[in-house]
């Protein structure tokens, strides 16, 4: 089971804990929450901009919907926006201008337009399942123009045709999750109430097996791991949860994917806290040393006890004179080579050993990353002072080791509890906007609403996301005993640090859904097509 869950497999580089650590030190209040509140703004605006041209019932035929193919112009440009900011960010070292991928994005989507154009001329209006008949088509041209961008430099530039590679793994995970959800959703609404309940399970085991498609996908990340698997599977699966809610006769849907959620959390936070227990030891005995070096004790300025975050930030500082250069072994897969730093280790046995290198083994390694079970409480905490003195070199990279992982799991589970309160808001907003928008009624989730009915939809998705804004409380609570840290402040950290990635995923998959969603694209999982 733990090897399923992606949150438990990857840790925090050097770098990264101390720029958490910055952050969270002089970031205020203020800035957080505003972060937090403006995250799903962009994505908002750009869904809804496109509904602000009106379009003709699709019964009048192509001749009276000249809009929108206006529209479709929009979307492909912003999607190829989208698409080619993901692989100029995945392939860094290789030079893509901005001003030539709007160029190139509109190119393209004339490109698209023209021929779907053409296409609904010689079948019919609107064209079955339209968007994804044009997607190869597009999906062809981008290849085509990052193609001729990037040949030459490909060949000069080591390195560079792995990140490609790599990027197109990812790309590909995200259109397999095109075709993944709307045939479910589809067979979803035409269930009975009993079946949708049991149906409504599938959804979390689908999550979980895409979280781990990508994660493996996206194995050359390190940092930015969580933000790709929980942007791209989570925010994808909460807006599914959110259709489903709308067309669920029953809050028991609602108790069943909760409970799912609720349960995967548990185990993680489970592990996170016998792991809390184990760098509490680490913490004594890295405390013995520095009573017996002489060095300053982990203590505010108040002679409280300072935070897990904060005593990381000060071994890393001081094993690489203010900078991070303590090697941690990643994984244990390979050797790595721990230096001690010498403003650490001090007095006659401390001299001895800042002469030397120490290499910890996979093997050694990963044993000592793990308390041993067998000892009891009291030999666990009154370790032998000499032995403490020759190992603590070894007990820091262990302690920084065990605190990069613990904060690794913190941002997976604060992603993921963030996107399941926001994706449901951002689809609140959309449902009620689109209701007095002249576009509404050409969507599957308003067509023939009417005002009670859209109050019952909203109850029912608001529902779920104060269950779901609960349990976000209860994480940053739980996080906070466990780190001592802000979560809501690593949470910020992340979504501002990384703004653009994450924005870049949102804006993508909201506005995709909405379009999947239009009369005009054809969708018709019956595959009758009544209007042809």
């Amino acid at each position: 089971w733990d090897s399923t869950q992606v949150e438990l497999h990857g840790l925090y580089s050097e770098a990264r804990v101390l720029e958490m650590a910055k952050y969270s030190a002089e970031t205020s209040w203020l800035r957080v929450i505003a972060v937090l509140f403006t995250t799903p703004l962009p994505c908002l605006i750009v869904t809804i901009a496109v509904d602000v041209l009106p379009l003709a019932d699709p019964s009048e035929g192509l001749g009276a919907n000249k809009m929108f193919f206006a529209r479709i112009f929009y979307t492909f440009i912003v999607v190829s926006v989208l698409v080619v900011q993901q692989f100029r960010m995945s392939v860094p070292l290789l030079p893509y201008p901005l001003k030539r991928i709007l160029v190139e994005s509109m190119l393209i989507s004339a490109c698209v337009v023209g021929i779907f154009y053409g296409v609904a001329q010689t079948i019919g209006f609107p064209v079955p399942f339209g968007l994804l008949m044009m997607v190869p088509l597009w999906a062809t041209l981008i290849v085509i123009a990052m193609t001729v961008a990037w040949a030459k430099k490909v060949r000069e530039t080591p390195g560079a045709a792995t990140m490609i590679v790599n990027a197109a793994k990812l790309w590909v995970c995200q259109v397999s999750l095109t075709f993944t959800y709307p045939p479910y959703f589809y067979i979803f609404t035409t269930l009975p109430k009993g079946g949708k309940t049991a149906l409504a399970l599938l959804l979390p085991l689908i999550k979980l097996f895409m979280r781990n498609v990508v994660a493996r996908t996206v194995t050359h990340l390190k940092d930015e791991m969580p933000e790709v698997v929980v942007f791209n599977c989570d925010v994808f699966n909460a807006l599914f949860v959110s259709y489903c809610m709308q067309n669920s006769p029953t809050i028991w849907i609602t108790l069943e994917i909760m409970f799912f959620d609720v349960v995967m959390m548990t185990f993680s936070l489970r592990g996170a806290r016998s792991s809390r227990r184990y760098l509490k030891d680490l913490e004594l005995k890295i405390e013995q040393q520095h009573n017996l070096d002489g060095i300053k004790s982990f203590r505010d300025h108040n002679g409280e006890a300072t935070t897990t975050l904060r005593r990381a930030t000060f071994l890393l500082c001081r094993a690489g004179n203010l900078t991070p250069e303590v090697t941690l072994v990643s994984r244990a897969r390979n050797p790595t080579r721990i230096a001690p730093s010498p403003i650490l280790v001090n007095g006659a046995a401390g001299s001895k050993i800042a002469k030397q290198s120490f290499v910890a083994r996979p093997k050694t390694l990963e044993n000592a990353l793990v308390p041993a079970q067998n000892l009891s409480l009291e030999t666990q905490l009154a370790p032998n002072l000499e032995h403490v003195v020759h190992e603590f070199p070894r007990l820091q990279a262990r302690y920084i080791h065990k605190v990069q992982r613990l904060l690794y799991a913190a941002e997976f589970l604060l992603l993921l509890n963030f996107v399941e309160v926001v994706i449901p808001l951002v689809f609140s907003i959309y449902i009620t906007c689109m209701f007095y928008l002249p576009n509404g009624n050409y969507y599957a989730q308003i067509h023939g609403m009417n005002q009670t009915e859209l109050v019952e939809t909203l109850k029912s998705v608001q529902f779920y996301c104060g269950l779901q804004i609960a349990s976000l409380l209860l994480l940053c609570v739980a996080l906070h005993q466990i780190l001592g840290l802000s979560p809501v402040h690593q949470l910020a950290f992340v979504l501002e640090k990384q703004f653009v990635g994450i924005q870049n995923k949102m804006i993508f998959w909201v506005f995709y859904n909405v379009q999947a969603s239009l009369q005009h694209n054809g969708y018709d999982y019956t595959f009758k097509f009544p209007w042809l």
